[in-house]
């Protein structure tokens, strides 16, 4: 039973720690840690204070160590007011049809403060005898973006680990 127990705990472990901590959805939310400000969590993941209070309907600039903010990703914008799909997609060199497509949107009606991609990602999954090194040379980029583009802080990556190489 011990066994049994012990090998679905490590099943469970595997799963979440080593399947989604790179996901682009995963990359969407930050634990705020001690000494974060608004302004290094807004400067570390290329937003304005606006846009991080925008996203997580904050009135004032006080955070809490261990909460999660809403972070936009690499091609990602904060909805303000005054935006319309039509807007975004122009200024993106873009479609409002790629827009609601790239968002699963149903309707043109968008939100203020909602995070909207605007350019699509590739998202590749890890193989045996897969590194940074290879996938960089493969997608003409360097190591240091893939770390930056997936916020990870070594060069370690697992097999079946999914990683986002470039839009």
């Amino acid at each position: 039973m011990k066994r049994l127990i012990a090998a679905i705990s490590l099943g469970l472990l595997i799963a979440l720690g080593f399947s989604g901590m790179q996901l682009a959805d995963a990359a969407s939310n930050v634990v705020i840690k001690k000494g974060d400000t608004l302004y290094s969590i807004a400067k570390k993941h290329h937003m304005t204070v606006e846009e991080l209070k925008l996203a997580n309907h904050l009135k004032s600039n006080t955070i809490n160590t261990g909460k999660s903010l809403k972070i936009k990703g690499e091609h990602e914008v904060v909805i303000k007011k005054g935006d319309t799909l039509y807007s975004l997609a122009k200024k993106h060199k873009t479609t409002v049809a790629k827009l609601q497509e790239l968002n699963k949107l149903t309707t043109s009606t968008i939100y203020v403060g909602r995070i909207l991609k605007v350019k699509p990602e590739l998202v590749i999954e890890i193989k045996k005898g897969d590194t940074l090194y290879s996938l960089a040379k493969k997608h003409k980029t360097t190591v240091a973006t893939l770390k930056e583009l997936n916020n990870l802080k070594t060069n370690t990556i697992y097999i079946g680990q999914k990683l986002i190489i470039k839009e």
